[in-house]
């Protein structure tokens, strides 16, 4: 299987910290967060940054880090929790600090 980092479309952002960073849209979002559902990359961080929120994944295959970003021009992207359970807390808390709405995200609490 090609590197997570290969199969996501999107700008590549050049000399981030030594990480790869692709900025991608909602189908690049969801190609991340149904690999993690797959169990093929653990998330390692979900977090905002008013308009944009990032997702660090370890993708399984080639043992290596990758930043996802989605601009999230009308306060909204696709929910990483309602794939990936664990991303729930982290997006209740983006939603509660920046404002940023997770389109699908199964639990409604702040």
């Amino acid at each position: 299987m090609a590197a997570l980092v290969d199969r996501i479309a999107g700008q590549r952002v050049e000399e981030h910290r030594g990480v790869p960073r692709i900025i991608v849209d909602e189908d690049g979002w969801r190609l991340a967060s149904n690999e993690l559902a797959a169990g093929n990359a653990t998330l390692l961080g979900l977090w905002g940054d008013a308009p944009v929120v990032h997702m660090a994944v370890f993708d399984h295959s080639e043992a290596a880090i990758l930043v996802a970003s989605i601009q999230c021009a009308d306060g909204r992207y696709p929910s990483v929790g309602a794939l990936h359970p664990p991303a729930v807390r982290l997006e209740r808390a983006i939603r509660s600090l920046f404002g940023l709405e997770p389109v699908g995200l199964p639990d409604a609490r702040p």
